[in-house]
């Protein structure tokens, strides 16, 4: 399937602000509130959906309603992106409901982590449409003054860029505090030096981006959406602090047991969580792509850890030890700038 590439996004233009999932708006309203204002003040127009700062339950609405939200943010035409504002654990729910045809229509930059790796890689999967591994309102946009320079500038570049992003930037430093502690303290997260990125098994792969978090990825299988990442740059986001090793062996053994993660290009280990034992997850990953020739690297930026670059699904990178690069644009030239509601 030929890849569609969303518009290029440009200051003035007009994002769709949806809650596919946890009703993080009702549940954060100082952070999703910082959100917006960032996204404004980075030149940027919102427009909210029914269920953005809705709540059912643990959701932001039904799962119809969700899909609709959705589905009209990308008929509307004066939309030029779509950011989600957290992520949660069911957006699976939207799938039955997600109009195709209007998605490939007019392909937008679509853009989220975490549980959303179940819409990106569905969405990619139907449609053939490049969608954004990147930053959300609530955990991103709102940080406290500012949103982390690192995590802004690499979406700028993705997003406007209509030549190949180039390699990802080093980040010397990572956030080493949660949300809950700096938001008490009205404050920014504290940050420390980061790692060095550890190659496990070095080498040079080509392929296309495959960006996902285990545990969301593994409720595709077995589905009509179900992915082939076969050749594909693996790039695997170890979810939040109650999401251990053995947690991650348990999805990986699932992923390569159902086909999911078969052959790749090459298996790269965004950071674990601030907390956890790297060392841990290196050895899971390590065991679990013992038998393959592929390069195999731990410790990238992005995921759950801030400063978060952003990744585009579907299009070509190479890995060269721990130096990746994408060679492919995410976005298109976008004639219609007449946008704006």
């Amino acid at each position: 399937m030929a890849l569609l590439r969303p518009g290029a996004l440009a200051p003035g233009d007009t994002l769709a602000v949806v809650t596919l999932s946890s009703p993080g708006p009702a549940d954060y309203p100082d952070a999703y509130a910082r959100g917006i204002a960032n996204l404004k003040a980075a030149g940027f127009r919102t427009v909210t959906t029914p269920t953005t700062t809705g709540r059912a339950g643990w959701t932001s609405g039904t799962p119809r309603q969700r899909a609709e939200d959705l589905n009209a943010a990308f008929a509307e035409p004066a939309i030029c992106g779509i950011v989600t504002t957290i992520g949660g654990n069911h957006s699976a729910q939207l799938l039955p409901y997600l109009d195709w045809k209007t998605i490939a229509a007019d392909p937008k930059v679509f853009c989220g982590y975490s549980d959303t790796t179940v819409l990106h890689h569905a969405i990619h999967h139907m449609t053939g449409m490049v969608t954004l591994y990147g930053p959300a309102v609530i955990p991103q946009w709102g940080e406290h003054g500012r949103p982390f320079p690192y995590t802004t500038s690499h979406f700028h570049t993705v997003t406007t860029s209509t030549t190949g992003p180039g390699p990802i930037p080093v980040s010397g430093y990572l956030v080493h505090e949660d949300h809950r502690t700096a938001q008490a303290a009205r404050r920014a997260r504290n940050t420390r030096p980061a790692p060095p990125r550890l190659a496990l098994r070095p080498g040079h792969a080509h392929g296309p981006l495959a960006p996902f978090c285990p545990p969301s990825l593994r409720l595709l299988a077995g589905t009509p959406w179900q992915p082939d990442l076969t050749g594909h740059i693996l790039l695997l986001d170890i979810s939040d602090h109650a999401y251990g090793p053995e947690d991650f062996d348990a999805d990986l053994t699932h992923l390569r047991q159902t086909g999911l993660i078969r052959d790749p290009a090459a298996v790269v280990m965004l950071r674990p969580p601030p907390g956890q034992d790297a060392t841990a997850y290196a050895d899971v990953l390590s065991t679990h792509t013992r038998g393959g020739s592929y390069p195999v690297m731990a410790g990238m930026e992005g995921g759950h850890v801030d400063p978060m670059p952003t990744y585009p699904l579907g299009v070509a990178a190479t890995l060269d030890t721990t130096t990746l690069t994408i060679t492919e644009p995410a976005v298109i030239a976008r004639k219609d700038r007449t946008g704006g509601i």
